[in-house]
């Protein structure tokens, strides 16, 4: 790692996270001034230097889903920056040696898009270690080819619910408790699980890029002031890091959309070729409790890396739902 003076290992490297750790937490009692058991995930490794730090990801860890806290580098990298005080983070990882048509292939394409992404929004603190730029060549997306997204399902009903968040994404968005978001976003227009898995076209298993199948926004919308609505929602007790990275995830991939990049391959659903034609992404935590590192400051860091044209915000509805729902930041 050039940038740092350190040679950057293959097989290992000193691991300084109970020092990365100390910093987080002697900022967090100053700042928040609340108790909490903050701890790190196992299979990220950490290097300081100076005011600098480097976070390693395992083999594991990048073929992971994103949502796990030892796969969402996005929102380590932001605790680091945040509560850490580091000046700059860097980022590497083991290059895993995979089923090109397994699961894990796919989750690796994923974390290779958003590191790409990442890098670019967050530059002038957040960089790809030396030894691993050469591993940004894998991704199978460039900036300008197309690819598309498998359209969700015509029908999203009542029958379809399975599960505690499931259940609490319909009734925001479609059930009984639909008018308490509406009025909470502005919105125009409500709907629940928009895919997100890219592919080449023709959509096919053989032509998958990123996941598929449970890939999804759990709630979206139109506004009425023509703004992309995003909702990553979380029941009472589910709070982790990983909500950053796939609020953020999301995000990138809907810009492409209104950029023309990225395409359904069909648009027999209500309203889904309006979102091309928005003009800007409001994304929202959704949830009773964000993880105690989540706060109004790490969200500003996060808004001012992200493209102009898109805003995160934290909205907080009852650990039982329905209303109130308050716009907390």
């Amino acid at each position: 790692m050039t940038e740092l003076n350190i040679n950057f290992k293959k097989y290992y490297m000193s691991n300084d996270k109970k020092t990365v750790l100390g910093r987080i937490k002697e900022t967090f009692k100053k700042e928040a001034n609340i108790p909490s058991n903050l701890r790190l995930p196992s299979d990220i490794e950490f290097e300081i230097s100076g005011n600098n730090v480097e976070m390693q990801l395992s083999t594991a860890a990048v073929g992971k889903n994103m949502q796990e806290d030892k796969a969402s580098f996005e929102g380590w990298a932001l605790v680091l920056k945040r509560w850490g005080k580091f000046d700059k983070v860097f980022l590497s990882w083991y290059r895993p040696q995979l089923d090109p048509e397994s699961s894990a292939a796919a989750h690796y394409q994923r974390f290779l898009f958003r590191v790409d992404n990442f890098s670019w929004h967050f530059t002038s603190w957040f960089s790809v270690s030396a030894g691993c730029l050469k591993y940004l060549t894998d991704l199978k997306i460039d900036d300008v080819s197309n690819y598309y997204l498998s359209p969700p399902y015509n029908e999203r009903d009542k029958n379809d619910v399975q599960g505690t968040e499931s259940v609490l994404e319909y009734q925001y968005s479609l059930g009984d408790w639909k008018d308490a978001l509406y009025s909470a976003s502005n919105a125009d227009y409500l709907n629940r699980q928009l895919p997100v898995g890219v592919f080449h076209k023709p959509v096919s298993n053989k032509t998958r890029i990123l996941p598929k199948n449970k890939s999804a926004i759990d709630i979206w919308g139109i506004s009425k002031a023509n703004e992309l609505l995003i909702f990553e929602l979380k029941a009472d007790g589910n709070n982790k890091i990983g909500i950053i990275t796939e609020l953020y995830f999301y995000c990138c991939v809907m810009n492409r959309i209104q950029k023309g990049q990225f395409k359904y391959e069909k648009y027999d659903v209500l309203n889904l070729e309006r979102i091309s034609k928005t003009k800007k992404i409001k994304a929202y935590f959704f949830a009773p409790a964000l993880h105690p590192l989540i706060d109004r400051v790490l969200v500003d860091y996060l808004n001012a890396g992200t493209a102009p044209d898109v805003e995160f915000h934290y909205l907080k509805f009852p650990k039982e739902g329905d209303k109130p729902i308050n716009l907390i930041f």
